[in-house]
């Protein structure tokens, strides 16, 4: 047994690389912060799961939802900062407007509506590839689905 850390064969990022992690059922997938913070809204799939991960950077926070709402899936655009300080998304199917970081509609035809929030967790690369061998690795300009 060597030094913690040394474990850490995944040359796929620097160890020291922020990473939201996912785990959903099992599905495990890594979003480098580097990433997101260049792209602060991802319509992703987690092994076939539609995802949408967000990040707010006024708050600094990120967050992963479920896209499918009641049966349909959603995709989603920013919607240029009208500043309040509040970001929003629109989504395309129906043009409702949504707070990014609570995943609530707040006008339009889905107003009143949520999508479901999915775990995350903020790690380090080598602690989260350690622990999650089989992980994905999102990477920047990939197919948007």
């Amino acid at each position: 047994a060597g030094i913690i850390g040394e474990s850490n064969r995944d040359k796929r990022l620097p160890g020291k690389d922020l990473v939201l992690g996912a785990n959903t059922n099992g599905l495990v997938k890594a979003y480098p912060f580097q990433v997101i913070v260049r792209q602060p809204l991802i319509n992703d799939s987690l092994s076939g799961k539609q995802v949408l991960v967000v990040f707010d950077p006024a708050s600094e926070t990120a967050a992963i939802f479920d896209r499918n709402l009641e049966g349909r899936i959603l995709g989603f655009d920013m919607l240029p900062d009208t500043g309040d300080g509040i970001s929003l998304m629109k989504d395309r199917e129906t043009g409702s407007t949504w707070q990014l970081l609570t995943g609530r509609a707040i006008d339009g035809e889905l107003a009143g509506m949520a999508l479901t929030r999915l775990p995350s967790f903020y790690s380090f690369w080598f602690a989260w590839s350690d622990f999650h061998p089989k992980t994905e690795l999102y990477e920047a300009g990939g197919s948007a689905g």
